[in-house]
Order: structure tokens, then sequence, then C-alpha cells
């Protein structure tokens, strides 16, 4: 189980993706090589078009979003679970104010 330090280290490596998060949104993240996380986006949030590297795996745990992927919108719930592929774009709106989990794996 990496630990605060060995992920500090690994951040000063440039061996982590850093974001910014706006206020009001929280994220935990636990790396190398899949990156593990939890993160909560206040109702308003609006997550602009983008693609990652890796496919994502999600979990709503709460709250409500308008999600779209590869062109397809859906309304995501407390209990639902996306994929999104590597590469592809996708964007989403809270609704309601969204805590959810999520895995990004990387291919090969």
């Amino acid at each position: 189980m990496p630990t605060l330090a060995s992920a500090s280290r690994a951040a000063q490596a440039g061996r982590v993706e850093l974001h910014s998060l706006t206020p009001g949104q929280r994220a935990d993240l636990i790396g190398l090589p899949a990156q593990v996380g939890s993160i909560h986006f206040p109702a308003g949030t609006i997550l602009p078009p983008t693609t990652h590297e890796q496919d994502e795996i999600s979990f709503i745990h709460r709250g409500v979003l308008r999600a779209t992927s590869g062109g397809t919108s859906a309304t995501l719930r407390a209990g639902d679970v996306s994929f999104i592929p590597a590469g592809e774009l996708h964007s989403a709106e809270v609704v309601e104010d969204v805590t959810l989990s999520f895995v990004l794996l990387a291919r090969g």
C-alpha cells in the first residue's frame, strides 16, 4: 500500500499527474501504476470535454450528474457505474452534489 511519503516522492519525480481543483471540489488519489481515487463535485460544476490515456471506471456514491461520452449522454445517479475507454472525449455537468470513486487503468 503506498504511503503519503512514497506518493510525495512519486509526485516530485514527475510520475504523478497533478490536477487543480476549483473551490468546493476535493480529491483523494492513490497512484501507480493505476490511479485510484475519490472526488467530490458541488452542484453546478461543469467538467469540460477531456480525454485520458487510460480507461476510466467510476462508481457514483451520491448525487446526480449528466455525462456525455463518445457522443452519448446519460444521467448518472448513486449506485451507477460508468466506463470510458482510453482516448474517448467525455464531459459532465453536476446536477446535485456528487461523490464518486474512480480507477484509471493503463492499457497493456
